[in-house]
């Protein structure tokens, strides 16, 4: 399946071209070693979490609360808990394959593209929430700050892309501070600010993600509960799963 991401997030970068950056620590670093570490410390092999959303869309606000299981980059389950009226519904990523769930109407295969399509009409998409990769369809320039680095990628030419460019800010512990979108035009289409970071084990982790678009309307995702390199079986990531959980009640 082709991984276009919205902000992950969500984050491995699979580079062809990369430049090279000094920092003062005179310890070199090309842009594939960084972005590698990043993902190691957004991903992991494996990841576990509760997600709290709350949407606002036109000065409204809508507050969802999800658990999220992720297995590498192709397998993710998502159950929803909040609202009590969605309680036990969810999605399934296996592979190609992409399934929604619902006690009363049982499973539907979705087709492979709704991946990337808002969950609840508006804010993050499946794709976001599964905390997957960006694919290998960016150029990338880097930069030393003095804070860390500044990574800005731009589409190739024949990229399946919507955004005309990103640029990302990584503080030095590789650990993202701002996410920006642009179209092809150059405007900005996007923000993503990560904030509120803990320490999970040897990571570095942000828990608060605000995203903003360019009308004004906000996706406020906070991540409680974390976990990561969980020994997770790939027969977990089954329909069946969220059948058990009805039954269970």
């Amino acid at each position: 399946m082709k991984r276009l991401r919205f902000w992950l997030l969500v984050v491995t970068l699979s580079l062809v071209a990369w430049t090279t950056l000094g920092l003062e620590d005179a310890r070199d670093l090309d842009a594939e070693e960084i972005v590698d570490r990043v993902n190691a410390a957004w991903q992991g092999d494996s990841f576990h979490g509760i997600m709290a959303l709350d949407i606002v869309l036109g000065g409204q606000t809508k507050s969802h609360r999800l658990e999220v299981w992720t297995l590498g980059e192709e397998m993710a389950l998502i159950r929803v808990l909040e609202p009590e009226i969605d309680l036990n519904s969810g999605y399934l990523q296996s592979g190609d394959e992409l399934w929604f769930y619902s006690p009363e109407v049982g499973s539907i295969k979705l087709p492979s593209m709704a991946i990337g399509d808002a969950l609840f009409g508006a804010g993050p998409s499946l794709e976001d929430l599964s905390r997957g990769t960006l694919s290998d369809d960016y150029d990338v320039a880097v930069e030393g700050t003095e804070t860390g680095y500044f990574l800005t990628l731009v589409p190739h030419p024949d990229a399946p892309v919507v955004y005309g460019k990103l640029e990302i800010s990584v503080s030095s512990d590789y650990v993202m501070n701002r996410l920006v979108y642009y179209d092809q035009r150059g405007g900005v289409v996007q923000t993503a600010d990560f904030t509120d970071v803990i320490d999970v084990g040897d990571r570095r982790f942000a828990t608060v993600i605000t995203i903003e678009d360019a009308y004004g309307d906000r996706t406020i995702q906070r991540i409680e509960d974390v976990q990561f390199d969980l020994d997770l079986d790939v027969a977990f990531f089954n329909l069946d799963t969220f059948e058990s959980w009805g039954e269970g009640e």
